[in-house]
């Protein structure tokens, strides 16, 4: 039993810093998803009224007549049609289908600083060229109406390079805006539909709304149809038919990744497996007298009250050494142990019954007289 026991604290001191190590990465990586997924509370929502929100741009674009609704699923922006603004202001959360809805949607579409995947699905023309970049008052330096009334306003973020380009810098321009849709586009999405890409969102957030021409050109680009969609994208299943099972979700190496390492696991384990050898004895350091240890459980017996389980200790042992000198084996029942006590001392067998297998003991007096009785009937036995 020793030996088990050094094995496996053998085994785990060998495997505790492999172990550590894995929890880590394992936290580490729950941890960076998590942070990287969150935003601030209200950011760009048009109905946050707190500095990074968007309600006072919203409430500006229903004074000047735009009906600001929003949305949050494919369908909704697939219904859009012209006459309509989708504004996209977190790319980077679409899912795909709602992506596809958005790149064949007839309605303008407005985007805030997309990354390279999302540009190329919906102004394939465009290209970025600086990732955050700094945000600064930039002057328009272009002919697009809407930059042009605006005049200064404060953009910068990612640049790009495409189309028609405003508020530029020497890595590109903050604001790009190409016409008509992608040429692979469904029949139906219209030709003529603008795609307006922003590198920051400062013109769009109530902190910055009033600051140079930002407010001039946020209503210019958002506020230009009836009506402008606010794409605030929900978590989406995949589209009826197009359910995939688990087995075509994995990328291909990876049943021959984990293959490879359930043999180098099979192989570790061959060469680490020990045969356990015969029980081997050690001596203890300390050595209990047996009246010790009894009197030790008594205390214990005594502490928690244990009367009951005490009496059943005392005629389990008592049962247990009668038997042989009965002779009846150890798995014999009530029955044959009382009536050979009851022949071997003359007792009535009720009597023997009550002792041997009767009521427990209420108090710590009636346990002390049990035992003596006891102790009394197996020495009559004994004599007998």
């Amino acid at each position: 039993m020793t030996s088990l026991h050094r094995d496996t604290g053998a085994v785990w001191r060998a495997a505790r810093t492999p172990v550590l190590i894995g929890l880590l990465l394992l936290l580490t990586g729950v941890l960076i998803g998590v942070l990287s997924g969150r935003t601030e509370p209200g950011f760009l929502d048009p109905t946050a009224a707190d500095d990074t929100g968007s309600r006072a741009l919203a409430t500006l674009l229903r004074d000047e007549g735009t009906r600001v609704d929003i949305a949050g699923t494919a369908a909704e922006i697939r219904s859009a049609g012209p006459g309509t603004t989708v504004l996209v202001p977190f790319p980077a959360r679409l899912a795909p289908r709602q992506l596809q809805a958005v790149r064949e949607s007839a309605a303008d579409i407005v985007v805030v600083a997309p990354g390279q995947e999302v540009v190329s699905a919906l102004a394939p023309p465009v290209e970025v060229t600086t990732l955050s970049g700094p945000v600064e008052v930039r002057d328009p330096a272009c002919d697009l109406p809407a930059a042009v009334l605006a005049g200064r306003v404060d953009l910068g973020g990612e640049l790009y390079r495409g189309g028609v380009g405003c508020y530029p810098s020497e890595g590109g321009a903050a604001l790009v805006q190409v016409t008509g849709a992608p040429a692979d586009a469904p029949a139906d999405a219209a030709r003529g539909r603008t795609t307006t890409v922003l590198g920051s969102p400062d013109i769009l957030v109530n902190s910055t709304l009033a600051e140079e021409g930002n407010a001039a050109l946020a209503l210019a680009l958002l506020g230009e149809n009836p009506r402008l969609l606010w794409f605030l994208p929900i978590l989406e299943g995949p589209a009826v038919g197009e359910e995939r099972s688990l087995t075509e979700l994995v990328p291909p190496g990876w049943p021959w990744g984990a293959a490879q390492l359930a043999v180098a696991a099979l192989l570790l384990i061959v060469w680490r497996a020990r045969r356990l050898g015969p029980v081997v004895t050690e001596p203890l350091p300390v050595v209990v007298r047996s009246a010790e240890a009894v009197e030790g459980r008594a205390r214990l017996y005594r502490r928690t009250g244990a009367a009951a389980h005490a009496a059943e200790v005392l005629r389990g042992a008592t049962r247990a050494r009668l038997a042989p000198v009965l002779g009846l084996p150890d798995t014999a029942g009530p029955d044959p142990v009382v009536a050979g006590v009851a022949a071997r001392t003359g007792r009535p067998a009720a009597g023997v019954h009550a002792l041997l297998y009767g009521r427990a003991p209420v108090d710590d007096a009636a346990l002390i007289a049990l035992a003596d009785a006891l102790d009394a009937c197996e020495t009559e036995v004994r004599r007998s």
